[in-house]
């Protein structure tokens, strides 16, 4: 499977600056073809068509010899790249391809003819190496690599590679997972796990150096050095988040050999503005999606439940649905059988239970014999390691 690794990049003063024309070079190509692509279509009517603006790159370079000095197939890359933007556009996954700015972060791809030599990148057109932090061995068969500058001016090193899967011995643990905002999630298990909130932490500070750069004269030397600042602290905030849902669910998927989950439509729920800021705060799609990609490297199963399945408002015991359950109730009794309930273990359970039979009838042809842990390696060995 392909797989990524991150590495903190240190370049010195000629070699950043070499950098910062190369991303430049290939942001510049972007939002030219970009620009073309936007006029042929307004006035002509002509669409999008990755051949014919992948040969205008000769052209360019003629018309803006400054080109010359990038990496040929960077450049190339960089036409892919706004290849893929609209092609997510035109499936309805993404807006219309924008503009890029120098402001935020930005990436150049390098297919070939790099060279990783202990804790150094050789890259083209670069004669010396640049040094990088090497935090862990780089397993797989190297496909590219893609150095990425945030909008802090630090630089990362991407390194894509094809790493064979590393199963996991198997365990007799299945484990249901409902997300919340009170607690960041709750495990069929009776644990819940606390919300770190890492951007309400920080919102104070954060608001207090975005008041001080109001005030600032745009452009100086001051409000550059607070512009800065402000973007090593939304580094800080990402890194935080992140770091707390690898090892999560990296626990999570270590520990059981099945994991369900409820498959939010997060994007519909980021529209209520009251409770948006805490849901991106939170971060539940990237936590899904750490699981998948985590299940699928180590062998394990992970079955999505439809997001209008009412988990929360099914009484676990005896099956009664609550319609009158509002999102308040944090705590429920059942009137038909008098079960007392905690709205999230409850749905925890609910999930479970859900999810083990859709697990049953799609590997086990609904066989009531077929255990939840038989079911899981079924999947994983039918090469899936999800379905919904």
């Amino acid at each position: 499977m392909l797989y990524v690794y991150r590495f903190r990049l240190y370049p010195k003063k000629g070699q950043a600056e070499f950098l910062n024309r190369q991303i430049g070079h290939c942001r510049f190509v972007y939002n030219k073809l970009l620009e073309i692509a936007k006029e042929s279509y307004e006035k002509e009517g002509k669409k999008w068509n990755y051949y014919e603006y992948k040969r205008l790159l000769p052209k360019l370079k003629e018309e803006f010899p400054f080109l010359k000095e990038a990496n040929s197939q960077s450049l190339q890359e960089a036409v892919k790249w706004l290849d893929r933007a609209f092609k997510n556009f035109f499936k309805g996954l993404a807006k219309s391809p924008r503009f890029k700015s120098k402001k935020r972060v930005n990436s150049i791809s390098i297919p070939q003819y790099f060279r990783i030599e202990g804790d150094k990148i050789k890259i083209p057109k670069l004669k010396t190496p640049i040094k990088f932090k090497k935090h862990r061995s780089i397993e797989g068969k190297v496909k590219s690599i893609s150095i990425t500058k945030l909008s802090s001016g630090k630089f990362y090193l991407n390194v894509l590679v094809d790493r064979e899967k590393e199963p996991l011995p198997e365990t007799d643990k299945v484990v249901a997972i409902d997300v919340g905002l009170t607690h960041f999630c709750t495990l069929s298990t009776g644990e819940k796990i606390e919300n770190p909130r890492p951007l309400l932490k920080t919102e104070r500070k954060l608001k207090k150096l975005q008041r001080k750069l109001s005030r600032k004269v745009k452009g100086s030397n001051k409000y550059q050095k607070l512009q800065k600042k402000i973007a090593k602290l939304h580094e800080k905030i990402v890194n935080q988040r992140n770091d707390f849902l690898h090892k999560l669910s990296k626990r999570i998927i270590g520990d059981n050999q099945a994991v369900i989950v409820e498959d939010l439509n997060v994007k519909g729920m980021l529209k209520n503005s009251r409770l948006a800021k805490h849901i991106a705060d939170a971060s539940w799609r990237k936590f899904v999606q750490f699981l998948e990609y985590k299940a699928k490297l180590y062998g394990r199963g992970l079955i999505k439940v439809d997001p209008f399945y009412p988990s929360s408002k099914l009484c676990s015991r005896c099956g009664y649905k609550n319609e009158e359950l509002k999102l308040s109730d944090r705590k429920w009794t059942c009137p038909k059988c008098g079960a007392e309930h905690d709205r999230d273990i409850n749905a925890t359970l609910n999930l479970l239970k859900e999810g083990l039979t859709r697990l049953k009838r799609v590997v086990g042809v609904d066989c009531p014999e077929l255990t939840p842990v038989e079911s899981a390696s079924a999947l994983v060995e039918a090469g899936s390691s999800s379905f919904q």
